[in-house]
């Protein structure tokens, strides 16, 4: 499919479901506030998807954003029941899958649901999971789909943050419950009672005491009875100049239209990094791939926390396809081995010591280009004669410095969560050129 096409796909998905993924937001925010943990659970080429949620949760690259805790059981040796078994009251269940969710995905939130637990779907090809919030992207292309999942759950671990910002959104409170009438105003009206707010709170109250009740009035209530009409609130000296000190800055209207609108913004924001892709440069790529793997090469592909989950996604469509792969993360014994014994910058040269051969193919992600493990394992890589492959963003970094390198594919941006979006598209771009065996 076509970058085109893709921008396509994803500005429908967006425009259709940025209300739904504001609310999930909410609902998360609410869930993580109760002390609820984010478990995300796919199997085949969603467990890739499922070990990225769970890393970009459990450590933001946002300056200033709190760690949110996330578990992904995918590669569990116990295997389906691992996060059956996991869950716990408050978490929340999060199933993965590129078309229609697999038996697993299906009991894993069933039994979330049936436990009371806020569960969110991502499926494919129009084919929805029985969740609360329950997403599928219009398209039968896997890759597609991959990469409009990306940016959803990236949007939901980005914009979930927001609601921290709100105290008042996240717990259910009674308002009119204490020893003492309380002032709140008045948002709604449904036949013959009153929502009323108050600190981002909200609460339903009877108004037969009170006469012409109007949304935008303020009331006084008690034990869920508004018992006066109270006069309008005096405005403060300095508010014709500063209007927003007197706002109300809990509004769950307000906030999910902020966030609805940041949804759609950042949708824009990977379509144009999308439409700066050379396609030719991946094609000639391609081909270079693809006389390593006719000459019995194997791809062995790396980086580090979202990039690594992105070479174990390129790794699996390539064998998907019909030829030899491997991602360096999958074996986290060596991973933690050899990290432990002689650094974590050597935890990728060293595996390409004894595994790489000058018919093999390196490819690395880095959304730094600097990452020191990732340049020692491209050095290593072009040492032993194997044809060398980087994605990178911001400038390129210091993979932008080797003139060896053979292809280097640079997305010119320094915000993380659209790079990887982009560094999906240009690898399957890249896996789809090359074709199947």
């Amino acid at each position: 499919m076509t970058v085109a096409e893709r921008e396509r796909v994803l500005s429908v998905f967006l425009e259709h479901e940025s209300d739904r993924l504001a609310r999930a937001c909410h609902e998360m925010a609410r869930a993580f506030a109760r002390g609820g943990t984010l478990v995300p659970f796919g199997v085949g080429p969603a467990a890739t998807d499922a070990a990225h949620v769970a890393v970009e949760f459990m450590h933001p690259v946002i300056v200033g954003k709190r760690a949110l805790p996330a578990l992904a059981p995918t590669n569990d040796p116990t295997g389906s029941a691992t996060p059956v078994r996991l869950l716990r009251a408050d978490d929340i269940a999060l199933g993965l899958a590129h078309g229609a969710p697999p038996p697993a995905v299906e009991r894993f939130l069933r039994t979330a649901r049936e436990r009371g637990l806020l569960t969110i779907a991502f499926t494919g090809s129009g084919d929805r999971a029985q969740a609360d919030y329950s997403f599928s992207v219009p398209s039968a292309d896997a890759d597609v789909v991959q990469e409009v999942q990306e940016t959803s759950y990236h949007v939901l671990w980005e914009l979930v943050h927001v609601f921290f910002e709100h105290p008042g959104l996240l717990e259910d409170s009674c308002i009119t419950c204490g020893d003492v009438a309380v002032e709140a105003r008045v948002v709604a009206l449904h036949n013959g009672s009153a929502l009323i707010e108050k600190a981002g709170a909200r609460e339903e109250v009877a108004i037969d005491l009170v006469a012409d009740v109007a949304v935008g009035d303020r009331v006084l209530c008690h034990a869920g009875v508004a018992l006066e009409r109270l006069e309008p609130a005096v405005e403060e000296p300095t508010s014709f100049l500063y209007p927003f000190l007197g706002s109300d800055e809990t509004d769950l209207d307000s906030v999910l239209a902020d966030v609805r609108a940041s949804t759609l913004q950042k949708g824009r924001d990977v379509i144009q990094l999308r439409g700066a892709i050379d396609t030719d440069r991946i094609r000639e790529c391609a081909c270079a791939v693809r006389r390593r793997l006719e000459r019995g090469g194997r791809l062995m592909s790396f980086g580090n926390g979202g990039s690594s989950t992105d070479a174990q996604d390129a790794a699996a469509d390539c064998l998907a396809r019909g030829w030899p792969a491997i991602a360096l993360t999958n074996d986290i014994a060596v991973v933690t081995a050899v990290g432990n014994d002689v650094g974590f910058d050597n935890v990728f040269a060293r595996q390409l010591i004894p595994l790489g051969r000058d018919a093999d193919i390196a490819l690395a992600i880095s959304t730094s280009g600097s990452s020191p493990n990732v340049v020692a394992g491209l050095e290593e890589a072009h040492g032993r004669g194997m044809l060398t492959v980087a994605i990178t963003g911001y400038d390129g970094g210091r993979l932008a410095q080797l003139d060896w390198l053979d292809h280097l594919f640079v997305v010119r941006s320094d915000y993380i969560p659209r790079l990887q979006e982009t560094h999906a598209t240009i690898y399957h771009l890249l896996l789809a050129e090359v074709g199947d065996r």
